[in-house]
């Protein structure tokens, strides 16, 4: 086992200095209630061109909604409304599957009858054209509240976290098939030496294997990296955090960067205590990134909780749901732009609440057009419901 804090003679501190950058924002909706309200999903390009997400509450029944939206034109179609048996809270990003529909999940509700009260989540497919439908009642032995998505891995399944559930109720990593609606669990966390609470989208590495980040336990008691075979054998604690440069209880997943290593957000620790962006080696080797609040302003963000997205460019965007600049200003979120080592760090936009929206705790999503696109769980305009916005930035 690699421990973070063995790694941290080797760390560089970030720069003193935070730059900024011209940067170009567009509100292409706010939400009003009645089309959805808290968008807590990254978007999902679709084959159509068009961006996919969800909100985790609103709709017709205020349970959340999944909807499409026309970068080009801003126009947003509401496809479903979440009903009261098939679930409640969508969050973590829809999967667009070689089988053409997209695939999520919902935080909780569905079946009450099994063995979570109100339901422990449910997993659906959707089309383009909103065609909808609940595949699977997930089951408390199987994990529940379902935050992390799902992603395809190279067998044809579906493969997702579960922040709590199984036994001893810590987690767990599970598979889906859509061929016949049927979970597999691949993984039980066992609160102790391998964590709790994944919560997070999973990632498949280059190397076959599934990488993902548990927000608690371990010795630290601040979370681990762990990775395994699709079918859960070879399972391995690489790395547990602790109060160190790299960051701690990580609430992100991971994405595998040109360079091979995987890049991750945590929100707490980190040199100044305000997190911190961190990479890790395949093989488990941890570093720190960049440290978030470096002069005690936040003037570049604070608490990341976003997973990272590598631009055409090479370098990192994310956002931060805290912070930005003027310091004596309204400054709720930032959105930031890093190369890999973490040596050039770039302020591109601060959220003021009206009229584009606060708190981004989700990534960025490159659209057909090449702009970044992404979501504010509230703000806008009033009611202030969130926001779907594009940047572009300056070449």
């Amino acid at each position: 086992m690699k421990l973070a804090f063995a790694l941290l003679a080797a760390s560089v501190l970030s720069s003193w200095v935070v730059s900024t950058e011209a940067a170009s924002i567009k509100i292409l909706h706010r939400f009003a209630g009645s089309d959805g309200s808290d968008p807590q999903t990254a978007l999902t390009l679709g084959a159509d061109g068009r961006l996919y997400g969800t909100t985790f509450v609103g709709g017709q029944f205020d349970r959340g909604s999944v909807f499409a939206i026309d970068p080009n034109t801003g126009n947003l179609v509401t496809l479903h409304s979440f009903a009261s048996d098939e679930g409640t809270g969508p969050v973590g990003p829809l999967v667009l599957a070689s089988d053409g529909n997209f695939y999520g999940t919902t935080w909780g509700g569905g079946d009450d009858n099994i063995n979570c009260s109100g339901g422990c989540g449910t997993i659906y497919r959707i089309s383009s054209s909103g065609d909808y439908k609940t595949l699977h009642f997930m089951r408390v032995q199987e994990g529940s509240t379902l935050q992390g998505g799902l992603i395809e891995g190279t067998d044809g399944l579906l493969y997702g976290t579960a922040t709590v559930g199984g036994v001893p109720h810590c987690g767990t990593v599970y598979a889906f098939s859509p061929a016949n609606s049927k979970v597999k669990v691949v993984h039980t966390f066992n609160c102790s030496t391998d964590g709790r609470y994944p919560d997070g989208r999973l990632l498949q590495a280059a190397n076959g294997f599934l990488y993902g980040a548990t927000s608690s336990g371990a010795s630290t008691e601040e979370g681990t990296v762990y990775r395994m075979k699709l079918d859960g054998s070879a399972f391995q604690t690489l790395a547990q955090f602790g109060n160190a440069n790299v960051g701690c209880q990580p609430r992100s997943g991971f994405i595998q960067a040109t360079n091979g290593d995987l890049y991750g957000a945590a929100p707490d620790c980190g040199h100044y205590g305000s997190g911190a962006l961190y990479a890790i080696t395949p093989d488990g080797a941890l570093r720190a990134v960049y440290n978030f609040d470096n002069d005690g302003y936040a003037r570049d963000g604070k608490e990341p909780t976003a997973e990272l997205l590598q631009a055409p460019d090479g370098k990192l965007y994310g956002a931060a749901p805290i912070g930005g600049l003027p310091v004596d200003g309204e400054r709720e979120g930032t959105v930031f732009r890093i190369n890999l080592k973490g040596t050039t760090f770039k302020l591109l936009h601060t959220f003021t609440s009206s009229p584009d929206g606060s708190f981004p705790t989700t990534g960025l999503t490159i659209g057909a057009d090449g702009n970044l696109y992404g979501v504010t769980p509230v703000g806008g305009l009033e009611p202030g419901k969130g926001t779907v916005y594009r940047l572009k930035t300056a070449k």
